[in-house]
């Protein structure tokens, strides 16, 4: 049964997720914390340590490509579409599901002003940062009670999921801590965290171009600034999102025979 599917018919399905993701989690750390000595947790800046920042936020923009990818199974094979997609939630901190979930609805209803969970809207860049990291998971709870209703269940099953929603993070955001050390957490997590979001901002906001005639959003391929060359070189076509929306399923959307890229007038706005 699809996502979409399991979230209509299982009321449970977001608890029951994301307690698993705490408990492993939880072992995670466990297992983190025993694979070093107390030494290993003691700040000890060098220069070298320096190299690690370009390549966490290398590691962020993978992590966008995984759980992208993941999320329309287009790993070769489904056990590599279930690793990728719980490896990037576990970076990304709040788990495979959850994003999954909101990126779908994106599909389904994309660009749509009140049903996409991340519509650009009339927003400049740091406003629509702010919105699309606090309002994505809104539009699903919107989607939950509107159609499993607004009664007791639902409030206390919202209530404790938030408990074990904020559990999760925290004991995702402790394990890379334990596994990495403080310089490894500093110097390469916090950048590749960092990285990530606002990718997926960028994306999210500048992939979705506002027509000039029309004034309607619409996803679109950025190719042309020596930026976006670098990026889908690195990250396997990731501004190629218009042809995204048209193939889901293909892991590097660069390689479309099709490729549009913006008209000329979006192109200088971009």
């Amino acid at each position: 049964m699809s996502l979409m599917k399991r979230f209509y018919n299982d009321r449970y399905l977001h608890i029951r997720s994301f307690t698993i993701s705490l408990v492993v989690g939880a072992l995670l750390c466990v297992a983190a914390y025993r694979l070093h000595s107390p030494d290993f947790y003691r700040f000890h800046f060098a220069a070298w340590q320096l190299l690690l920042i370009p390549l966490g936020i290398y590691a962020g923009g993978l992590s966008a490509v995984f759980i992208h990818n993941a999320t329309h199974d287009s790993f070769p094979t489904p056990w590599l579409n279930w690793l990728g997609g719980q490896l990037a939630g576990l970076q990304q901190l709040w788990g495979f599901m959850g994003w999954k979930l909101i990126h779908l609805v994106h599909h389904q209803y994309s660009d749509h002003t009140t049903m996409d969970p991340h519509a650009p809207l009339n927003d400049n860049f740091a406003q629509f940062i702010k919105r699309m990291f606090m309002e994505s998971s809104a539009k699903i709870t919107e989607r939950y009670r509107a159609h499993w209703g607004m009664g007791m269940r639902t409030h206390v099953l919202h209530k404790a999921l938030l408990v074990v929603f904020l559990g999760m993070v925290a004991c995702n955001l402790l394990f890379w801590y334990l596994a990495l050390g403080p310089a490894g957490f500093v110097f390469f997590y916090i950048p590749s965290y960092i990285a990530n979001h606002l990718l997926f901002a960028h994306i999210n906001y500048y992939c979705h171009p506002k027509d000039p005639a029309t004034g309607e959003t619409a996803p679109a391929n950025l190719t042309e600034h020596w930026y976006y060359k670098l990026a889908n070189f690195f990250w396997f076509g990731i501004y190629y999102h218009a042809n995204h929306h048209r193939r889901p399923m293909l892991f590097n959307p660069r390689k479309m025979t099709d490729s549009r890229s913006l008209p000329e007038e979006i192109k200088a706005a971009a």
